[in-house]
């Protein structure tokens, strides 16, 4: 079994396995990482929380409001956008929450992040490679956001801490953001174009995360995100990174570049008491 990271707890529920920030935890936010492992009758299948990898839609609904009991969250406040690889946030007004739950065709269009301080809303990320960012605001805000390199290089991370600010007046100080299972360096190889982006970014956050070998280039894009958050004025301390490298891990994880394809995807998921 897979070790896991400090700060993080995996459980092992009868109809699924998800890791958990400790963190968040002990501040009574609901959330939660999702594996590709569901057990039904004792037999191991794929749990698919998105409507792209070939799933039938039931059994992706079945997969949400697991979710959704685990975290005792209700399954008519969960949220999820249409992921773009754009740098665009959105916030999700009252009139927003259950959208795209049942249906991506209802989804919110077009967004990479998200946030709200309504009651009772949940907001879902699909990933399957990806880095999947939760947020969490004391004040009763929450955020999340998914991040490829393309969202990443656009800024999803600062449009989405931006946007808490903007809109809710979050302290950047008070912001705990948790960083879930993507594809790490060591399976993320980039053309030189993409490297370049990366060094060429404004924030200065590329300089570090491009590493080179035998001509390679390999980009730590949870590295960079981080990079960004403290950038924007989040304290070091209040960001957690699980560290697990959804391509090196078939038995935990969905990877599309491992599979060359979309068999299945993560959710991460973050939700609000009423």
């Amino acid at each position: 079994m897979t070790a896991v990271p400090a700060g993080f707890e995996r459980i092992d529920d009868e109809r699924c396995v998800y890791f958990r920030s400790s963190r968040l935890h002990g501040l009574g936010v609901k959330h939660l990482f999702s594996t590709r492992i569901s057990s039904r009758g004792g037999v191991r299948t794929n749990f698919d929380m998105g409507f792209s990898g070939g799933a039938a839609a039931d059994t992706v609904l079945q997969a949400r409001r697991i979710a959704c009991d685990f975290l005792a969250a209700d399954f008519s406040g969960l949220t999820v956008a249409r992921q773009v690889h754009s740098g665009r946030a959105v916030v999700v007004e009252s009139g927003d929450v259950g959208r795209g739950a049942r249906s991506a065709r209802d989804a919110i269009l077009d967004a990479d992040g998200m946030v709200t301080d309504v009651p009772g809303a949940s907001l879902l990320i699909l990933t399957a490679d990806c880095l999947p960012v939760l947020i969490y605001d004391p004040a009763g805000r929450i955020g999340a956001f998914h991040a490829g390199w393309r969202g990443a290089l656009a800024g999803i991370a600062q449009n989405t801490i931006d946007l808490m600010v903007n809109r809710f007046g979050s302290d950047r100080d008070n912001l705990v953001a948790v960083l879930g299972p993507a594809i790490q360096r060591c399976c993320f190889q980039v053309g030189r174009d993409v490297a370049e982006r990366f060094m060429a970014a404004s924030s200065g956050c590329g300089q570090g995360v491009v590493h080179s070998d035998n001509g390679r280039s390999f980009v730590d894009l949870p590295g960079f995100v981080k990079c960004e958050l403290i950038a924007q004025g989040m304290a070091r301390e209040n960001i957690m990174d699980i560290g697990l490298c959804t391509s090196c891990l078939p038995e935990l994880f969905y990877s599309y570049r491992r599979d060359g394809r979309l068999v299945g995807s993560m959710g991460a998921m973050i939700a609000l008491g009423k």
